[in-house]
């Protein structure tokens, strides 16, 4: 498979983004029932979301190394943008090295509200990315 391929597979996309979709949403209802953690089974989905994430990064970052560019560098942007909340998602995971910064007081953290937060800007920013990729704007 051709990297190019790889880097704009359709359904390796769209699972990426369903995934955060989908975490997104399990986030806000453990939030709305009331809980202030989530549990074990959404950091392992979380985990399997970040590996299509950096699949997709590695394959930008050795396109762009070989000398491809994409149709606008917009692209480039979001791809940044796509890699940072990824580092924040990994980040943000119990013991963390996010979690261990900003959690001051572990009463005061939200965790289901941050990470649907998080989550739900992950699927955003990757449908955009794909957007200025496959599309040029």
């Amino acid at each position: 498979m051709r990297l190019e391929t790889l880097h704009a597979l359709g359904p390796l996309i769209l699972a990426a983004v369903v995934v955060n979709l989908l975490l997104a949403g399990w986030a806000f209802l453990a939030g709305l029932a009331g809980r202030r953690t989530l549990n074990r089974a959404f950091w392992i989905v979380l985990l399997i979301g970040l590996v299509l994430v950096v699949l997709e990064a590695a394959a930008g970052i050795l396109l762009a190394a070989g000398g491809a560019r994409p149709r606008t560098l917009l692209h480039i942007l979001y791809g940044v943008l796509v890699s940072v909340t990824a580092v924040v998602q990994f980040g943000l995971r119990p013991d963390g090295f996010l979690r261990r910064t900003i959690q001051r007081e572990p009463l005061a953290f939200n965790e289901p509200r941050v990470m649907a937060l998080v989550c739900l800007t992950q699927a955003a920013l990757l449908m955009r990315a794909y957007m200025t990729g496959a599309l040029g704007r």
